[in-house]
């Protein structure tokens, strides 16, 4: 789920079609923790496309310079992550969101509409478009708390959430396909994987046939 780079900035996989989804999948049951420090945070809502760069950077220094502050922001991010991944994997299995995760869910969401706004987008014509407002150092949280509100209410897109099919992958995802076939988060990783399990098998099958 996340790759190192220079200067400690983690690169994170963002190909679960969703933004709350790829949230939920920065703790993985085969790789771990992902979001380690408040900076992972932060690298995360900035590759989402969820901060300016210069505000990501603005919230890194105030990171460094707050730490407690930032340690509280990185619990609640966990505590909703975990709410999210319970959320959308009951979604998957056929089964409807506790009330408890959609309480905590929804605890989140009250502290960020206090900063959504409606934007005007540059260009021409009257183009307007969701956003926030304000430097807190929990703005990381406003756009996946918002992403997780808007894949709950959105009926089509809700009923394509699925759980990845791998042997040791837990990881969510949106199924765009048009026969809703998608079975692994990624065809690179866990479908590889899959299909060389299934290669192996037939060759095992066909050399070692079962005794009579």
């Amino acid at each position: 789920m996340k790759n190192e780079m220079a200067a400690d900035v983690a690169v994170f996989e963002l190909d679960a079609g969703w933004v709350c989804l790829d949230f939920a999948n920065t703790l993985s049951s085969s790789s771990g923790e992902h979001l380690n420090t408040y900076a992972d945070l932060v690298d995360f809502a900035a590759q989402s496309n969820l901060l300016t760069p210069d505000d990501a950077a603005w919230l890194r220094a105030e990171g460094e310079r707050d730490q407690r502050r930032a340690e509280g922001v990185l619990v609640r991010a966990r505590r909703v992550r975990a709410a999210i991944y319970a959320i959308f994997a009951a979604l998957a299995d056929g089964r409807a969101a506790t009330d408890s995760d959609l309480a905590t869910l929804n605890i989140e969401l009250a502290a960020t509409l206090q900063h959504a706004r409606v934007l005007a987008t540059p260009g021409e014509g009257p183009h307007y478009r969701w956003g926030f407002v304000g430097r807190n150092m929990d703005a990381p949280l406003w756009g996946i708390s918002r992403s997780a509100a808007d894949l709950l209410v959105a009926e089509e897109q809700r009923a394509r959430v699925r759980q990845c099919g791998g042997q040791t992958c837990n990881w969510l995802f949106l199924d765009t396909t048009k026969n809703r076939s998608r079975q692994w988060c990624s065809m690179q990783s866990c479908g590889n994987r899959q299909k060389a399990r299934r290669h192996y098998r037939r060759v095992r099958s066909r050399r070692d046939p079962e005794p009579a």
